[in-house]
């Protein structure tokens, strides 16, 4: 947020928040502004003041809050609140710190502005031909009120009295009414209205209801401000590509100005909807004498260019009128190419993989092809994905098709490949903003072969495996939380998902999963935050699912010390031993539990698991000084502690000796622990994590550090 002085032009920043600002109030003093914003349990209300920037944050249980306006008395603040599928308008006292709701009804309101006695609040409003009969059952919702048959889209503005909550409607237009401000020495509101399809203002006088609009803007008015004395007005108004801020003086005295009504007003049926309007398929026959101004450049420098494309004369449709007044087209679907792209990562299992890939969306964003592929030699040997998505309604729907084809030495003269096609869709429907519930269904089919060198540069396939499954899932994600630079810094995330198999396929392998993933962040202030997370899951069935615990995402390098022998720690390869029986499963059927840093990769293994990770986040400041604006945004520190365990059996944790089998080794318990300090640098190519930790003995004590170099997203 800013503050331009409007005398002398200069402008100060007086906020640095990161989760987005919304609309803002002065106090009548004009000590404080309030402003609405993204906090981690919702939305928040920042009082900042003025002279120091210090800010006082206020809380409601409301999944959201928007457009705050401060009495004239400064005492009290109206604000829209959301809750549920209902926005009303709700009087905050900040004396007695007392939440009221004004307007306790099902419709959508919206910019409350206080009248200059503090008495009433007007407020724009869809509820239209329903008032009266809200009112008549003191805001409940009758039985008699069909919702489908309302006008959603038509707003128009309400004036409610404080004290006795009586509403009285104010404008009666087929249009839309916003931004309502009072003058402080009339009974006058101000207002935009779209009464020939641009957003002007407009002067109602109320008490001899009289309305004019006092401007003639082709760009639109938005966000209508008045000084004290009703001297100024300013507002926001887009020009040349942007949006800039404008004054004008003396906006009560201004004359009545002529706004002609647009073409999209002048050619639409008068009960036409503008879902109608872009499916209409009718096109006018155009004229010998019109010009065709379809790839008209309006530049003075191409005015050669335009005199040969209006000579050719070789069009089919139009778009204007003789005046050359625009007419509406029906909205077609047409796929424009909006990205390519590459990655490449490190797979703690296959080594150093990459893709190239493609996205296509139309004008609307109704629809989205993705392609992906890292095409080698053959079909069958490469790597690729096509996926759908119509993004149409609430509930999105996708569609997936994919195949991945992986290679792995088994000695001298002999190799295995991995193949894994899929396809699959899964529904995304939200509740509000914070919730959505996930529901898909895939199928997959493995494939294991195992090749020997048969003379030289040519092999065949001595062996092979496959198993097939449909896979269904449900998952209830809830997240609210407020992102830094590098990752969350504020609020709760968590993902409860289910898997389970119905056996059907070849193998019939058949599993039941649970996981729950539960992660809370809390800012101390500023870039300073606590990050922590529990995740917990089991795994039942004929062929539970194995959760292999240890390492980190994307480990790309770094050696150090696990139990007392040195490693890479990237890599187990009892995963891609020859003599797994159950490499397919382990590959394919397994959930990955990390980071535990300072342990190696896949250290433990188990159908149960249970982890935690405790982080504390903060900027990275250099010992030779304040640190830069680049050091302090990009660079940040952390400390952590992780642990967890991972096992079949309960009395693993009690019998020392039980899980020697399962890893040919001194190990005793299925625990694992860590501890360390890292940093993590934002660059163009993901986020890099450099990590010393060092791994906790079992015996006691701790093991000789462990570096580690990841890319990936933080947690």
């Amino acid at each position: 947020m800013y503050l331009l002085n409007i005398a002398t032009g200069k402008s100060s920043k007086l906020s640095t928040n990161q989760e987005g600002i919304g609309d803002y109030s002065w106090s009548p003093d004009s000590k404080k502004i309030v402003i609405a914003s993204k906090a981690g349990k919702g939305d928040v209300f920042h009082l900042i003041n003025v002279s120091d920037g210090k800010s006082e944050k206020i809380a409601f249980e409301l999944d959201g809050l928007f457009t705050a306006s401060w009495s004239p008395n400064g005492e009290q603040l109206a604000f829209i609140g959301n809750k549920g599928n209902a926005s009303d308008v709700y009087l905050y006292d900040l004396s007695i710190q007392k939440l009221t709701n004004l307007t306790n009804d099902i419709f959508s309101d919206s910019e409350p502005a206080w009248s200059p006695d503090g008495k009433k609040i007007a407020f724009i409003s869809d509820r239209e031909q329903n008032k009266q009969k809200m009112e008549a059952i003191d805001g409940r919702r009758p039985d008699d009120i069909e919702m489908f048959d309302h006008k959603f889209s038509q707003t128009d503005i309400y004036i409610i009295d404080v004290q006795t909550k009586i509403i009285q409607r104010i404008t009666h237009t087929d249009y839309n009414e916003n931004y309502p401000i009072w003058m402080h020495s009339d009974d006058v509101l101000f207002y935009t209205a779209d009464h020939n399809g641009v957003w002007n203002i407009f002067r109602h006088n109320l008490e001899s209801d009289i309305k004019i609009p006092i401007t003639n803007i082709l760009t639109g008015i938005q966000q209508l401000s008045l000084s004290k004395d009703d001297r100024m007005m300013v507002f926001s108004g887009f020009s040349k590509g942007g949006w800039d801020i404008y004054s004008v003086t003396n906006p009560g005295g201004l004359s009545k100005k002529e706004v002609p009504l647009t073409n999209y007003f002048l050619n639409k049926d008068p009960d036409e909807s503008l879902t109608d309007l872009r499916g209409h398929k009718t096109k006018r026959t155009k004229s010998k004498d019109e010009e065709d101004f379809s790839q008209y450049i309006f530049a003075h420098e191409y005015d050669q260019y335009n005199d040969s494309i209006l000579s050719q004369k070789n069009t089919s449709d139009d778009s204007l009128r003789k005046n050359e007044d625009y007419l509406p087209q029906p909205y077609k679907t047409r796929f424009t190419l909006d990205m390519i792209g590459g990655n490449m990562m490190i797979s703690n299992v296959f080594g150093a993989q990459g893709m190239t890939y493609f996205s296509w969306s139309d004008l609307m964003g109704d629809h989205k092809i993705y392609f992906g592929t890292e095409m080698v030699l053959t079909l069958e040997n490469s790597d690729y994905f096509l996926s759908y998505a119509y993004l149409k309604n609430r509930t999105d729907y996708y569609f997936n098709f994919y195949q991945t084809a992986n290679f792995f030495t088994l000695g001298y003269q002999s190799f295995g490949r991995l193949r894994h096609i899929g396809m699959g869709s899964f529904i995304s429907h939200p509740f509000n903003r914070f919730n959505r519930i996930d529901i898909g269904l895939s199928y997959h089919s493995f494939k294991y072969e195992i090749f020997e060198e048969a003379s030289p540069g040519e092999y065949s396939r001595v062996a092979e495996e496959k198993l097939s499954i449909a896979l269904p899932m449900l998952s209830w994600i809830y997240d609210n939380s407020v992102f830094g630079y590098t990752g969350p810094l504020d609020g709760f995330r968590q993902n409860i998902s289910v898997t389970a198999t119905p056996g059907i396929g070849k193998g019939e392998i058949k599993f039941q999963t649970v996981v729950w993933d539960a992660r809370k962040y809390i800012r101390l202030w500023k870039y300073y935050a606590i990050a922590g997370r529990i995740m917990i899951g089991r795994s039942l069935g004929q062929n539970p699912q194995k959760f292999f615990l240890g390492g980190a995402p994307n480990w790309y390098f770094g050696r150090g010390e696990t139990e007392g022998e040195e490693d890479s720690g990237q890599f187990r390869e009892v995963i891609l031993d020859e003599s797994n029986n159950n490499l397919l499963k382990d590959i394919f059927f397994t959930e990955y539990a990390m980071p535990v840093r300072g342990a190696r990769y896949a250290e433990r293994m188990g159908t149960n698991v249970a982890l935690a990770n405790l982080e504390f986040r903060f900027p990275f400041i250099f010992a030779f000084g304040p640190p830069s604006h680049v050091a302090a945004t990009y660079l940040f520190g952390h400390a952590f502690f992780d642990i967890g365990a991972s096992w079949d059996d309960l009395d693993e944790f009690g019998n020392l000796g039980h899980p020697n089998d399962k890893y040919r080794g001194s190990v005793s318990t299925p625990k694992i622990s860590g501890f360390g300090i890292g940093l993590k640098l934002f660059t163009p190519l993901g986020l890099l994590r450099i990590d010393t930790a060092w791994d906790i003995k079992q015996g006691g004590g701790y093991s000789k550090p462990q570096f580690l170099f990841s890319f990936g997203p933080d947690w």
